[in-house]
């Protein structure tokens, strides 16, 4: 791995799009090539990021915020118009050749296979450009293959097979040459809620054995809330926040309702275990005979649990989870920069 204590980093990096504009009919287009007017778009303004080994970071917005932009400046694609990207430590528009066979890039629109062979002598071909061994490569089309259940669809010309299983192709393409870095940009679009699960239950696997730096842009929040410990999130071409979840959940979630089932042998609610509630901050906000609703403060939330099993006899218990896509709404409705949890 780099020996940066970032293995990614952008610093004050800005990317500003021009475009001509030209008047309606003939006249307006005469008139563009004697006195050209050029409208500016800013797609990234002052971004300062930074990516430690090993980390997986969601990186959402809405459409227009600047998502895909910002990975093609970290790729190498484009580069940045102001600031600088770095990836393992050099500029991310003039990597070597050994420093592009480190990192990876997905893109749910867009195919790095070719369609109209079989996946399988794709991956050789990759294998050709990314210089693997032999036995590691078979080792590791194996071993991909078998976690994403498509097996059987190695010798399957690419365009016969389904979206779901086309995207689980790219994405052993991806990990195939053991890449430090990989960008993820949309990979489940338009994915049946099985190869999405199955997609993101590889992603952690992946992490967790191999420590890859994965970078993940979406639109779904179940991506982002099953795979990403970090999150970032992009408005306009500006970070509005970039923290970790748990930090977002405690930010905007003022208050959980949790709600009891007790045992038939527990011992019942009574007035006396007010005082049992009020170290937590917590309130009893409905009673049944062996069933009772609590609200307390998110903060408190867990230790307020485990003192209840030491209280009653406890058959089932839920807490209601404010979904993520509520939190998100609540940062877009403020409009303000959210400091880093």
């Amino acid at each position: 791995m780099s020996i940066h204590p970032s293995i990614l980093e952008c610093r004050s990096v800005g990317k500003v799009y021009s475009a001509q504009v030209r008047g309606a009919g003939t006249l307006g287009i005469l008139r563009g090539f004697v006195r050209r007017q050029v409208r500016e778009h800013v797609a990234l303004a002052n971004i300062d990021l930074a990516v430690a080994p090993g980390e997986i970071v969601g990186l959402i917005g809405a459409n227009g915020a600047g998502k895909t932009t910002l990975v093609k400046c970290l790729t190498g694609i484009i580069p940045a118009s102001s600031g600088r990207c770095e990836l393992f430590g050099h500029d991310a528009f003039a990597l070597t050749r050994a420093d592009k066979r480190r990192l990876s890039l997905v893109m749910g629109q867009r195919s790095q296979l070719w369609w109209d062979i079989p996946a399988i002598d794709s991956f050789r071909l990759l294998r050709e450009i990314y210089q693997v061994d032999a036995a590691r490569f078979e080792r590791r089309v194996r071993e991909q293959a078998e976690r994403l259940d498509v097996t059987d669809r190695l010798q399957v010309q690419l365009r016969q097979l389904s979206l779901g299983e086309r995207m689980k192709m790219e994405i052993i393409g991806a990990f195939l040459h053991d890449p430090e870095v990989v960008f993820l940009d949309e990979p489940t679009i338009g994915l049946d809620l099985l190869s999405q699960e199955t997609i993101r239950t590889f992603l952690r696997e992946v992490n967790r054995e191999r420590r890859t730096t994965v970078i993940l842009t979406s639109h779904d929040m179940a991506d982002i809330e099953e795979t990403c410990d970090r999150l970032v999130i992009l408005e306009a071409g500006r970070i509005l926040f970039d923290g970790d979840l748990v930090g977002l959940r405690r930010r905007f979630v003022g208050r959980r309702a949790v709600e009891v089932h007790l045992e038939a042998n527990s011992r019942p609610w009574s007035a006396e275990l007010d005082g049992e509630l009020e170290r937590f901050g917590a309130v009893l906000v409905r009673e049944a005979p062996r069933a009772l609703t609590f609200e307390v403060d998110a903060e408190h939330c867990q230790p307020f649990i485990q003192h209840l099993f030491d209280l009653f006899q406890v058959r089932d218990l839920a807490v209601e989870r404010q979904p993520l896509e509520n939190l998100i709404r609540e940062i877009f409705r403020t409009g303000e920069l959210v400091e880093a949890s």
